[in-house]
């Protein structure tokens, strides 16, 4: 009889957290789903991410991993995620790295100056951790990078979104973000805006960052994994200081043996005027198409990634392209100041 009991209580606990798991799929946000379901749904083993697109929403807005296929074959995926804090992007890698390892990653080094404490930045960490399953690794990603009193709504989110239910019957629930799955990853923020006063520097921070060190470890993760480590920068209309932070990991780049790619130094890369979908930060499709295109070109001219193009095994990649150039018709060709391929 005890044995029995046993059992049946087993079997109650299994049961019980069968359906707070499905409760918490059912009632989170689809954000996060949206932006990550083909990174989660890819095999790894017959379809890998050749490139991972990391950093801040810079990165998010701002490199289209489908034009990079279209053009150069480059099979990529944007993991890059809005105000991620370096520190974060260093377990942002470690937990995509259970389900795919890239040749490379592209880090943007916006946030080189920020510290992994500043709470203003944790929200956001919902864009990709609510999508990641539950493991051990993610409990200690939390663990180690937030305060206590928000560790239930990170490793559980149907904590935080238990209330979802009125909204999802009202019909009010919006998204926080424009990603679809056709976009690997990437988003479109459709709207054009001037440029806040942008005066570009040269001149180099190189004062010791909360940042820097999270690169380091970083570049260190890279080197073990025989992953090629490239940091960059993505122009927008940054003050000045802010330039000064990134032009200085030119210096950090040096030290690691990488590339740094500041592309406010590309002449007429990027019209702050048209480009720029709020003024401040962020591109507008015109800012990311020009972006990618150049990102791309540099990367066929200095690496051999693989053209996958031809390759049977993602066959369906060409299916999301046309994915692709329907959603960029449809949601941006009428506003476009160029002409896409």
């Amino acid at each position: 009889m005890k044995r029995k009991s046993i059992i049946a209580l087993l079997i109650w606990i299994a049961c019980l957290i069968g359906c707070l798991l499905l409760a918490n799929r059912f009632f989170m946000r689809p954000d996060s789903n949206l932006k990550y379901q083909r990174f989660f749904d890819e095999d790894e083993k017959t379809q890998p991410f050749d490139v991972f697109l990391m950093g801040t929403s810079h990165v998010f807005d701002g490199v289209y991993p489908m034009q990079l296929y279209r053009d150069y074959g480059i099979a990529s995926y944007n993991i890059a995620n809005s105000s991620e804090l370096m520190e974060f992007t260093e377990w942002t890698l470690k937990l995509a790295l259970q389900f795919h390892k890239p040749k490379m990653v592209i880090l943007d080094v916006y946030y080189v100056d920020r510290d992994l404490t500043n709470e203003w930045a944790y929200s956001y960490r919902h864009l990709f951790l609510d999508a990641m399953p539950l493991n051990w690794l993610k409990i200690e990603s939390v663990m180690k990078t937030m305060d206590k009193k928000y560790w239930d709504e990170y490793m559980v989110p149907f904590t935080l979104y238990h209330g979802r239910w009125e909204e999802m019957l009202a019909g009010t629930s919006e998204l926080t973000m424009n990603s679809v799955p056709c976009m690997m990853g990437a988003e479109m923020r459709v709207d054009r805006v001037p440029g806040t006063h942008f005066v570009r520097t040269t001149e180099m921070n190189l004062e010791e960052m909360p940042g820097k060190d999270a690169v380091r470890r970083i570049a260190a993760i890279c080197k073990e994994q025989g992953i090629d480590l490239v940091l960059t920068a993505i122009p927008c209309a940054a003050i000045e200081e802010e330039q000064k932070n990134m032009n200085g990991c030119a210096v950090l780049a040096e030290e690691l043996g990488v590339p740094f790619i500041n592309m406010f130094d590309v002449p007429d890369l990027v019209n702050m005027e048209t480009d720029l979908y709020d003024g401040i930060s962020h591109l507008n499709p015109d800012g990311a198409v020009k972006v990618t295109a150049y990102l791309g070109a540099w990367l066929d001219e200095h690496y051999d990634l693989p053209d996958r193009r031809q390759d049977k095994a993602y066959a369906n990649w060409n299916d999301v392209l046309k994915d692709y150039e329907a959603y960029y018709q449809e949601t941006w060709a009428h506003m476009s100041l160029i002409e896409q391929k």
